[in-house]
């Protein structure tokens, strides 16, 4: 049986099972960019593997997902680093740990993976979202039209 608490990794072949809750999550402004081709993106990426999407269920529903993108680093042609480009938790889960922990399984991933640090980007209206990257020891590093570039290092 499943641990209700387990996070787990979604391959290719269970994209379906994670659609509904990416597109619930609206986290992509359909003004910039029509959230089917957003979607088709994510699961290109998930099919080349330049992308991982980890999700918390709750009785078999997924409550929560980040999706990891690689981002290959302009200084090296071999060396690439995670950016987590969306992390969303459905309103009813909120407060309650669960991006914490989201959160927590990705950075382990990307430590596994040997990157020198892991980013993301959040608005810069989000307050809870920095608290809790900022807990987690992300530094800002700048501000980019309405969004905060967040990074951290991470240490072997």
């Amino acid at each position: 049986m499943e641990n209700a608490h387990e996070i787990l990794e979604v391959g290719p072949k269970d994209f379906e099972s994670v659609k509904d809750i990416i597109y619930e999550s609206k986290l992509i402004d359909e003004k910039l960019l029509n959230l089917e081709n957003a979607v088709l993106f994510i699961k290109d990426k998930l099919d080349r593997n330049k992308a991982k999407i980890f999700i918390k269920k709750e009785q078999d529903i997924p409550v929560a997902f980040i999706v990891l993108h690689y981002k290959v680093s302009p200084l090296s042609k071999i060396k690439y680093n995670w950016h987590i480009s969306y992390l969303y938790v459905k309103p009813a889960y909120r407060r309650k740990h669960i991006g914490r922990e989201i959160l927590l399984r990705c950075i382990d991933y990307a430590k596994k993976t040997k990157v020198d640090h892991i980013s993301l980007n959040t608005d810069t209206e989000n307050f809870a979202a920095h608290q809790l990257y900022e807990g987690f020891g992300f530094v800002r590093k700048n501000f980019i039209s309405n969004y905060y570039y967040y990074e951290m290092k991470l240490l072997y």
